[in-house]
C-alpha cells in the first residue's frame, strides 16, 4: 500500500510492491528477484523495529503471499474509478486481480484463488505489530 498522492480518493494504489517485482522480473540486471523480495519484506520490518516478521524462518510469524509471476506483466492495471458502496464515494484504485493467488496471515489462509476466508474480519488472523 502506498499513499499515491495527496488526495484521499487516490489512496488505494495497492500494487506498488508488485510493480517493483515486475520490474525485477523484466530487468534482473537492475535488481534480482531475491533482492527485490528482501527489499519489500525483511528490510522494512528491520527498519521499523518489528521482531519475528519479514522473513520465512523458524519461530517467525507465518505471513506469506503467493503470487503468479506469469501475471506480473499483464495484470497490473491502470487506475480505475470505483464507487465504494460502503460509503457511497468514488475513489481511484489500482487492482492486480489474478496476480496474488494466496495470502496467509500467521499461518491461517486469509485469501485464496480470488476469495477471502469466511472468518476474515470476524476472527483474529494476525496480530498488531508494534514498533519496539
Amino acid at each position: 500500500f502506498n499513499d499515491s498522492g495527496a488526495h484521499n480518493r487516490n489512496m488505494a494504489f495497492q500494487d506498488g510492491a508488485l510493480q517493483m517485482l515486475r520490474q525485477a522480473a523484466e530487468d534482473p540486471s537492475w535488481i534480482s528477484m531475491e533482492r527485490a523480495i528482501q527489499r519489500l519484506t525483511s528490510e522494512p520490518a528491520e527498519w521499523l523495529g518489528l521482531k519475528g516478521v519479514g522473513a520465512i524462518e523458524r519461530g517467525r510469524q507465518a505471513d506469506v503471499i503467493v503470487i503468479d509471476p506469469s501475471k506480473l506483466s499483464s495484470n497490473l492495471g491502470a487506475p480505475v474509478e470505483h464507487t465504494d458502496d460502503r460509503v457511497g464515494h468514488m475513489r481511484v484504485v489500482k487492482r492486480s486481480d489474478g496476480v496474488v493467488k494466496h495470502v496467509v496471515v500467521n499461518g491461517k489462509t486469509a485469501f485464496s484463488d480470488g476469495a477471502f476466508a469466511g472468518g476474515l474480519g470476524r476472527e483474529k488472523f494476525g496480530r498488531l505489530l508494534r514498533r519496539k
